[in-house]
């Protein structure tokens, strides 16, 4: 009898801290469920990437994640994608523009002042609109917004009163880096818009670093009398100057890796990220593999300039000129076009257009041989990642900075489009895919970037999750971005010590002095 009371008890004590378990579990897990609000106001579709691979971990975690860009949900997502219209519309007149042209004419693709108008535009565009009414009425506990253009969105760190994360879509943006304490010294730190690499010689060094002053000065102008009025006109008066939001940032996803970038110092709350969204390639559908497999068997070279770039949009003189190099390789062509072939008459019976590729797919089939781009930091990456050469035509922004990494370390090269004609666009197509130590040294690259402890998604993940459960985790941050430029280089100590210096030595020349003129007087009067 007793043993079966016994084992009645001990079945009854089991069932009920299997019913205590799953009580914990549950409020644990409701505990750890988040409402994630994530922003980007990037002009170009590409900025949306990481963020959506950022935010499908997240909701597989359990977390509620709202992505507001610019650019309305065009695949099946967990994520709750908002794209108010008065944005999308904002945006998508201002990216409607020609930026060959430009590069042909030996001008700037997007002039300073367009940048500058953008900043404080887009904001308007975008607190306009019922939608972001509608946010601001919302409960969140964390942001994360783009590294670019992010003035405007600050502002809601201070309406949310929440921790914020920065995901920095450009990899070679440093300002956010430095606002934080990270350091960034011009000396090693490329400009992102211009092709220098991380050893630099006097005058390069001495024009990166003009560069670098004069774009934070722009910034600061352009932050003070043009951003902060929209934030505040919309968002109340009180709401603190950016800069002073922006250095409090509890996590910096740097969207970086030193085999695709350059090796930099890094506090702990910054943490490289690049490649996050990158993945192993999936079947191509059925027409898009006979035509890469079929035709003159040796492969297929595949094109694309972005979102950016509208190649419908290029000069005619440049559309012909890559029509005339396509139909000379011995290889299929993939064209990423805005418009269908039916449009183009002279078209090559081995060249394919197409509004939209699967990009990550095509570079991962065993029969591509060239990737042909603009240098964009997504490409760059997922070439590295794919292990395929490039050529790349960089057109704007950071392109020429990632094409510029990208030949340094011989697994592209790179062509100044206002230089460019049919001879050297052929010939350097040509070299990438015969001259087998370009497969070789993107091979070892690509190495290098997979050999990382975990996948760059699961590090973005943990670190997070772990400012949410640190509750923005202060103790991340360096007591640097607390200082002036002054106090931080030590200047004001500096000047001090100088200035010490000066008084002593100049102290020492008076007594000598005087000691030697008395000595002489005493000998005179002897």
């Amino acid at each position: 009898i007793y043993s079966r009371c016994s084992g009645f008890n001990n079945w009854r004590l089991n069932r009920i801290m299997e019913i205590r378990l799953v009580a914990i579990l549950f409020c644990l897990g409701t505990a750890n469920s988040a409402h994630i609000l994530m922003m980007t106001l990037g002009g170009t579709k590409s900025h949306k990437v990481p963020f959506l691979a950022l935010g499908q971990g997240l909701v597989s975690r359990g977390h509620q994640v709202t992505l507001v860009s610019a650019f309305p949900q065009d695949t099946n997502s967990p994520v709750d994608e908002v794209s108010p219209l008065g944005l999308v519309l904002y945006v998508r007149n201002f990216t409607n523009w020609d930026l060959l042209g430009p590069k042909l004419r030996g001008e700037e693709a997007v002039p300073l002042i367009d940048v500058i108008r953008y900043s404080y535009q887009v904001c308007d565009a975008f607190y306009s609109t019922p939608e972001a009414r509608v946010l601001l009425s919302r409960k969140i506990d964390l942001l994360v917004l783009d590294g670019a253009y992010p003035e405007c969105l600050l502002g809601l760190v201070h309406h949310f009163g929440v921790p914020f994360i920065y995901l920095n879509t450009v990899a070679f943006y440093t300002t956010h880096l430095s606002l934080a304490g990270n350091p960034a010294m011009f000396s090693v730190t490329p400009y992102m818009d211009y092709p220098h690499s991380d050893r630099m010689d006097f005058w390069e060094r001495s024009k990166n670093g003009f560069f670098h002053i004069l774009s934070r000065g722009v910034l600061i102008f352009a932050i003070k009398f043009l951003v902060e009025p929209v934030i505040r006109q919309n968002l109340g008066d009180g709401v603190p100057p950016v800069h002073s939001i922006g250095k409090n940032v509890s996590l910096i996803l740097q969207h970086g890796h030193h085999s695709v970038t350059y090796p930099r110092p890094l506090l702990p709350g910054v943490v490289e990220v690049a490649c996050l969204h990158c993945r192993p390639p999936r079947p191509l559908s059925e027409d898009l593999e006979t035509f890469v497999t079929g035709g003159n068997k040796k492969g297929f070279v595949y094109v694309s300039f972005g979102t950016s770039v509208k190649t419908t949009q290029m000069p005619e003189i440049m559309r012909v000129l890559m029509v005339k190099v396509f139909s000379e390789l011995p290889y299929q062509v993939l064209w990423k076009y805005e418009e269908e072939g039916d449009t183009m008459p002279d078209l090559p019976n081995n060249v394919r257009l197409s509004r939209w590729l699967p990009q990550q797919d095509l570079l991962g089939h065993p029969k591509i041989r060239a990737f042909v781009s603009h240098g964009g930091l997504h490409g760059v990456m997922e070439s590295i990642y794919h292990a395929v050469p490039t050529v790349n035509l960089p057109v704007f922004c950071d392109q020429a900075a990632n094409s510029f990494k990208a030949k340094r370390e011989e697994i592209s090269i790179t062509l100044n489009i206002r230089d460019l004609n049919i001879e050297t666009f052929l010939a350097a197509i040509n070299r990438v895919i015969n001259d087998k130590s370009y497969k070789k040294n993107v091979e070892y690259r690509s190495l290098l970037l997979r050999d990382q402890p975990q996948p760059p998604l699961d590090r973005a993940l943990y670190w997070v999750e772990y400012i949410l459960r640190h509750q923005g985790a202060p103790h991340l941050q360096s007591a640097a971005k607390d200082l002036s430029l002054t106090q931080y280089f030590m200047l004001d100590s500096l000047l001090v010590f100088i200035i010490t210096v000066y008084v002593l030595v100049y102290s020492f020349f008076i007594v000598w002095r005087k000691a030697f003129m008395r000595k002489n007087t005493c000998k005179v009067k002897s």
